[in-house]
């Protein structure tokens, strides 16, 4: 761990923010944050403070003494430790907003479930249970040193797999969880919706149509498009009178690159899902993960779709998709590729590319990008250069 005494610890996303995750009975006190499980006996006792658990409280009071605490590690403390631009920055969490470590909730984000149709590059079973079937079907991936359990299942996911979504939310735990956020819900400044894909999700529409959602609450939902078109439109109908939703959507390449990194979707289907949208009348923008996978092809879709907002997040997990595990040459290339881009994403760009990568990065970066593409063979290694392949370990490639 590096620390820093020169450095500033706060993050108001701290004091402000709580994301709930319905299915894995988890809560994040940042959406960049690690996962706390819900203690349902002291909850019982403490009705209508889910954002003022022991375990937020304490981490609050480590940032108004300037400490940096643990649950910032992965994402956060990571990539600042690497001069990249975290979460904390690009959200505005340095500017010091709170002083008291019990407060009440601005944003909530809630995880409806993991159902996806969708296997994204960079994305995990926790968030998608179309990766928790690819385990369950071809075993776990086998990385030369890995020591989270990413892409393996326990026991959690096991069950999981066998949870009807019905089932799932009608259980005893969601609903107390539901209920929880109802109490909030009216005094929200953002609700933000996640998944899996929220639109597959039966419950959604009656979730934003709950009377107590103030009409002055910005709404957010995240969404990967991998949901039939039919179905889109219907549930697109049904909530677009909302007076202040925003969809954010989840992509950061076209053509080649998307199918590989947002493997499920294709090109055409997508441009017609956002083309649908935009004659709904419905708000949107463009989430874009960068990882050492998506970078490559961010230039074309930035070309494609540049009369749209886009937002920035940088993956440094897993590790080894940190946008700077890369060969010299391949960051050659990309300094080269995306220089005609605009300064506010050129900048962070180049600077995510800078860092040495390890040499277990390296090589746990080919042996995933092997297993990835046995299990789907219609992809295919060969829309990288082959600078990038040569150094992975991966010569062969057709």
């Amino acid at each position: 761990m590096v620390m820093d005494s020169d450095r500033d610890y706060y993050c108001s996303m701290k004091f402000r923010f709580l994301k709930v995750d319905l299915e894995s009975k988890t809560t994040y006190n940042c959406h960049a944050a690690q996962p706390h499980p819900v203690d349902f006996v002291w909850l019982e006792k403490n009705p209508g403070q889910l954002f003022n658990t022991s375990i937020n409280v304490s981490e609050r009071k480590q940032m108004l003494v300037n400490q940096r605490n643990a649950s910032c590690e992965q994402n956060c403390w990571r990539a600042e430790d690497h001069g990249a631009k975290s979460p904390r920055q690009g959200q505005g969490g340095v500017a010091k907003t709170h002083l008291d470590p019990v407060t009440a909730p601005e944003i909530l984000d809630i995880t409806v479930g993991s159902d996806c149709n969708l296997t994204c590059s960079y994305c995990t079973k926790e968030f998608s249970n179309a990766w928790r079937r690819d385990i369950m079907e071809h075993g776990a991936y086998k990385l030369s040193e890995y020591a989270e359990n990413r892409y393996d299942l326990d026991s959690k996911d096991r069950v999981l797999i066998k949870i009807s979504q019905p089932e799932l939310t009608q259980s005893r735990r969601y609903q107390e969880l539901l209920r929880e956020i109802k109490l909030k819900i009216p005094n929200l400044k953002q609700l933000v919706i996640t998944g899996g894909e929220p639109f597959l999700n039966n419950q959604l529409v009656d979730l934003l149509s709950d009377a107590s959602i103030n009409s002055q609450t910005e709404i957010e939902i995240y969404t990967g498009l991998g949901v039939n078109v039919t179905r889109l439109s219907k549930m697109l109908d049904k909530l677009k009178h909302i007076p202040k939703l925003v969809l954010k959507i989840s992509a950061e390449n076209i053509n080649r690159f998307l199918e590989f990194n947002r493997y499920g979707i294709n090109h055409d289907d997508f441009v017609s899902k956002v083309n649908l949208i935009k004659q709904k009348g419905i708000d949107f923008s463009f989430h874009a993960v960068v990882s050492n996978l998506t970078i490559f092809g961010f230039k074309e879709f930035y070309d494609y779709f540049s009369e749209h907002n886009i937002i920035l997040t940088f993956a440094y997990q897993p590790q080894m998709m940190s946008p700077y595990v890369l060969d010299n040459d391949s960051k050659i290339f990309l300094k080269e590729n995306l220089k005609t881009l605009p300064g506010k994403y050129l900048d962070p760009l180049i600077k995510s590319i800078e860092e040495t990568p390890t040499n277990i990065d390296r090589i746990n970066i080919g042996e995933f990008l092997t297993q990835f593409v046995a299990r789907r063979p219609d992809l295919n290694l060969n829309i990288y250069p082959q600078s990038f392949l040569n150094w992975i370990g991966l010569k062969n490639v057709v």
